[in-house]
């Protein structure tokens, strides 16, 4: 699902603010393997900043791809705010193998959770979509000396995180938030961010899929051309029998910025029929 986009004023504040210190011109590209045949599919050049770290900044537009199947656990749609039958894909997405690891116990409440979604599913209510609901970014900062900010647009109210690179813990004294405690590392080309301290008052997606404050969240952020590669894997000891790897999710390098929302209005809950209250739920 592709957003509409356009400035906004916070986000311009927000984009000014953070590029007053202009990145450094040193920026340099990977070159091309020197024996690539023209006709052959190569990787394409990874930007780099002077750090060596790949460029990540610029908006990003989500969508699906060769590595997020139509229907698929992260797939569309990309909206929390959109119950699973208003969209194509909705029963394929139901269909598909990879969902959460969930004990057999807590199974009966999943699926009740999933029955009456409409009535219980935090985003009806205007609560942020939480991590790794919410997805990959929708514009991502990268200045010399601060975190990685990552901006998102999203119905339930335009957000942002930060993401420090810096080796730092996370913080002891972190409070349980719907966005969690990052902090980030680099391997390889790869970003990697790990996320703590969850509040339990979000899912993880339209399926009465809830989670537990024991949440903890990796994201794997790479960059290769004008695609961004995103995966979640998602940890809960104490209602999953494992880990969790959602599958990924694509998005699109663009030249778009983001939209000022209005705030989110909370719906007639009571007069909202979820898609599982018109279908069995097997």
């Amino acid at each position: 699902m592709k957003l509409p986009l356009r400035p906004g004023r916070a986000t311009v504040a927000l984009l000014a603010l953070l590029y007053v210190t202009p990145l450094p011109a040193t920026c340099q590209q990977t070159p091309a393997p020197p024996n690539a045949k023209k006709d052959a599919i190569s990787p394409q050049p990874v930007s780099r900043l002077a750090d060596g770290h790949p460029d990540l900044n610029g908006f990003w537009a989500s969508g699906s791809g060769p590595d997020t199947p139509v229907g698929s656990s992260f797939g569309p749609p990309r909206d929390p705010n959109i119950k699973r039958g208003d969209w194509a894909g909705a029963k394929e997405q139901a269909a598909d193998t990879n969902q959460p690891p969930y004990k057999p116990e807590l199974m009966a409440k999943v699926k009740e959770l999933a029955r009456t979604e409409s009535k219980s599913d935090p985003a009806f209510f205007c609560k942020p979509g939480g991590v790794p609901r919410i997805g990959p970014p929708h514009a991502i900062i990268q200045a010399p000396g601060m975190p990685i900010v990552f901006l998102y647009q999203v119905i339930s109210g335009n957000t942002f995180r930060l993401v420090p690179t810096d080796g730092r813990p996370h913080n002891p004294a972190a409070d349980g938030s719907y966005y969690g405690d990052s902090v980030g590392h680099w391997e390889g080309d790869t970003l990697v961010v790990d996320t703590t301290e969850f509040t339990d008052d979000t899912w993880l997606g339209l399926y009465g899929w809830f989670h537990s404050t024991a949440l903890h969240v990796t994201e794997r952020i790479s960059r290769q051309g004008d695609t961004l590669h995103y995966q979640a894997t998602v940890e809960d000891p104490e209602i999953f029998t494992r880990p969790w790897t959602m599958n990924p999710w694509i998005s699109k390098s663009t030249r778009e910025s983001l939209v000022e929302n209005a705030p989110c209005i909370e719906s007639d809950i009571g007069h909202i029929t979820s898609f599982d209250e018109k279908t069995k739920i097997q």
